[in-house]
């Protein structure tokens, strides 16, 4: 036994391991047939349970952690440091995947939980045991909504029966030593494909967000894709003002032509003409061969111009008359061609201040401006965060091929880090200090392994931006340092505060501390 943690354990190892020789694909299909695509309802139960346990993360953990120690099966700080490292970050990853109906992303989680335990020396029993408690721990935090326990312990039988399917699955793979086929993975992502299921409200053609912001997101875009009309994609740098259009793209009838994005910032003037309409041979010096263009590349699909307010005025008239007459003139041509493509415009910039200062002409502005859609920045949505980062650890996890280079997760405190920061960058900049981190080749992120910008996240707000009241910084504080005093149990932080758990619940909303409560992990 290693570890010398475990007592009474008759007949580990030998007893509990499936030997090599009996190994068949017969293991491997009973591991894939608990993993087939769930029904739309079911789904979208699970979805809603896995919403309402994030944000009760400490209570959960906090039940797990007392029924584990009273089992008397396990050392105290062994398993403190066995959750903390361990089964929370593994379990945070697999169940944010189920909740956006990556099927495959959580059985590899559940699978590199299981591998995990093998290495720690824990016998498989034990981990069935412990998987038993989490689930009394989500149905204990649970236990003040009466009217939904029954349905949330009916949703929680699937996901529990899986994540111990597929752990099992990584865990004798580990112990044997053996590269069983990628079958599983490939196999579940298969199923997914060839099922009609929708994806779940937190996951959009590869955007993340159950927040309310990006849930209406998700709503215009998808109201949006069924015309042909323009669309005015408005927000900061780094909000995923490209993959909203490539989303409108993918969405909308025009979804099997081609979708081809243009940085009208990343090319010279003088070049941006001949890349939108094309040019005839001998147009210019060095004109050696025709070029069809990019809005003639783009016939029958979507052309996606970003930084619209970098393109020159004159070039914007020329750009106007193609939205409304529909037919491109190449450079050195006399004659035009008809063009069927659909425009998509974004911008970083204020649309009012790029109108004031020239940079956007008005009458542009209003053929584009049929349909606007702007992306909230991530310090607006914050709740949003763990769920980004889980799912960019998974995305880079899987570019690894070595399993003992892969990262577990993210430590609560590295988590309560993210969540705090200001983010000018958005999301481009999480993933860049979640990618450096993930470099560091450690298997939990911690706060020390962050790079982030300015050190700790300032809690005075920048000078440009609305100051909070005075009034509104101390009840910010006082709230946090109740929540953490009570190790997250908002019941009795109430009462501490001398306010209904309604109110608390409203004030955490307003001032983004929900997530923060789910990062903190008690243990008793």
């Amino acid at each position: 036994m290693r570890g010398g943690q475990y007592v009474g354990c008759p007949g580990w190892p030998p007893s509990a391991t499936i030997p090599r020789g009996e190994r068949s694909p017969e293991h491997g299909a009973a591991v894939s047939a608990y993993l087939r695509p769930l029904s739309r309802d079911l789904a979208d139960d699970i979805g809603r349970l896995i919403e309402r346990l994030r944000a009760r993360e400490p209570e959960v953990t906090a039940q797990w952690h007392s029924r584990c120690v009273s089992h008397g099966s396990v050392d105290h700080v062994f398993w403190t440091r066995l959750l903390d490292e361990v089964y929370v970050p593994r379990c945070r990853s697999a169940f944010e995947c189920l909740a956006r109906g990556d099927i495959a992303g959580f059985s590899a989680c559940a699978r590199a939980l299981g591998e995990d335990l093998a290495d720690e020396g824990i016998p498989f029993a034990v981990v069935v045991a412990h998987a038993s408690f989490l689930k009394d721990g989500c149905a204990k935090a649970l236990a003040d909504d009466a009217s939904a326990l029954g349905e949330a312990l009916l949703a929680l039988e699937t996901p529990t029966s899986w994540l111990v399917t597929a752990a099992a699955d990584g865990y004798y793979r580990r112990l044997h030593d053996e590269r069983v086929a990628d079958g599983l993975e490939s196999q579940a992502e298969r199923d997914d494909d060839s099922t009609d299921i929708g994806p779940t409200a937190g996951f959009f053609h590869d955007m993340v967000g159950r927040s309310d912001a990006m849930q209406r997101v998700f709503r215009q875009i998808e109201r949006t894709a069924i015309s042909t009309a323009p669309v005015l994609i408005l927000g900061e740098t780094g909000t995923g003002k490209e993959l909203a259009a490539r989303a409108i793209h993918e969405t909308g009838p025009r979804c099997r032509g081609p979708f081809i994005p243009l940085n009208c910032a990343a090319l010279p003037r003088e070049l941006i003409e001949s890349e939108l309409f094309g040019h005839r041979r001998g147009a210019f010096s060095g004109a050696l061969t025709d070029c069809q263009g990019l809005f003639r590349a783009a016939d029958g699909g979507t052309l996606l111009l970003d930084e619209i307010t970098e393109m020159a005025p004159e070039l914007q008239a020329k750009l106007l008359r193609v939205l409304q007459e529909r037919t491109v003139r190449p450079v050195g041509s006399t004659s035009e061609e008809p063009v069927d493509v659909r425009i998509l415009a974004s911008t970083n910039r204020d649309p009012a201040g790029a109108l004031r200062s020239g940079q956007l002409r008005p009458d542009l502005y209003y053929r584009l401006c049929v349909t606007s859609l702007t992306m909230p920045s991530l310090r607006k949505r914050r709740d949003d965060i763990p769920a980004l980062v889980e799912y960019h650890l998974a995305a880079l996890n899987r570019r690894i091929s070595s399993p003992a280079m892969q990262v577990r997760g993210v430590a609560p405190e590295a988590m309560r880090l993210l969540v705090a920061q200001e983010w000018p960058g958005n999301v481009r900049e999480l993933f860049n200090v979640i990618e450096n981190a993930f470099t560091m080749g450690a298997p939990l992120i911690r706060p020390e392994t962050l790079e982030l910008a300015g050190g700790e996240p300032d809690t005075e707000p920048a000078d440009d931006g609305p100051r909070l009241a005075t009034f509104e910084q101390h009840e910010r504080s006082l709230i946090e340092r109740t929540l953490a005093q009570t190790r997250g149990n908002k019941l009795r932080a109430a009462r501490e505060l001398g306010i209904s758990r309604k109110k608390l619940y409203a004030r955490m909303a307003r001032y983004g501390l929900l997530t923060l409560l789910a990062g903190m992990v008690a243990v008793s």
